[in-house]
């Protein structure tokens, strides 16, 4: 009998040992809290520093999500601006991905999600302070449509990196998290 017919066995015999101490091991419990935090994080870039369309866009809306509304009304509209030059030139960008890898294009559509999901909570927190307020702003009550707008983006992130490999298991799991985050907001 050749020596390498007997060590797979004994090296398999060694793997089941092994693994039969696993079960003694506690189950790892996941609270719901930690989940909501993971919800609102955003994943590891896969890609390292990355170079042309895809880093500025990711400089684009790493800008947007730094930017940070001070909460008064007086503040929405300049902020809105800026937040609002952030995502078009981010969706300009995006455009140039559309031809490529699919996995960065997926992993830009969740970065724009991410931006779309910020300015739509901003905008439900400022539409409802202008109403109390009695202010007829021009930007009021159109939260519906960004919400819509980030669940379409959320939505192709979901579907890129469900099939892009496990390097985007993070961006998955974000996806879909934003998807049905998103999803509940547009429910009326």
């Amino acid at each position: 009998m050749p020596i390498a017919s007997i060590a797979v066995p004994a090296c398999l015999l060694l793997c089941l040992a092994l693994g039969c101490q696993r079960g003694k091991e506690h189950a790892v419990v996941i609270e719901p809290s930690a989940i909501r935090a993971y919800e609102q994080a955003s994943p590891v870039d896969p890609f390292g520093a990355g170079t042309g369309a895809y880093a500025a866009l990711r400089d684009a809306t790493d800008a947007a999500l730094a930017l940070s509304w001070s909460g008064r009304l007086d503040d929405f509209a300049p902020w809105l601006d800026e937040e609002t030059d952030l995502v078009e030139r981010a969706l300009a960008l995006l455009k140039r991905l559309r031809v490529g890898q699919g996995d960065v294009y997926a992993v830009a559509n969740g970065r724009i999600a991410m931006v779309y999901e910020r300015i739509a909570t901003a905008l439900t927190q400022a539409s409802a302070e202008a109403a109390d307020a009695g202010f007829d702003a021009d930007w009021k009550d159109q939260q519906g449509r960004l919400w819509d707008q980030a669940n379409a983006f959320w939505a192709r992130c979901a579907r890129g990196c469900s099939t892009g490999g496990p390097h985007l298991d993070a961006w998955d799991l974000r996806c879909r998290a934003g998807v049905a985050d998103s999803e509940a907001k547009l429910l009326p």
